[in-house]
């Protein structure tokens, strides 16, 4: 029984190192990419007729 709980234990520590490498790595890839959204802040105003404006 005490292999078995080790074994579970082992197994659940390396997933979670495994897990954090990947997190630390996405943050880095973020980090470094920067924002490439373009897309303006606001919305265009409309128009009376619920169009937007040209």
């Amino acid at each position: 029984m005490h292999a078995a709980q080790q074994s579970f234990v082992d197994g659940w520590r390396q997933a979670m190192w495994i897990g954090a490498v990947v997190m630390a790595a996405l943050l880095v890839h973020v980090a470094l990419r920067g924002t490439k959204n373009t897309a303006p802040l606001q919305p265009e105003p409309l128009q009376p007729d619920g169009r937007t404006a040209p």
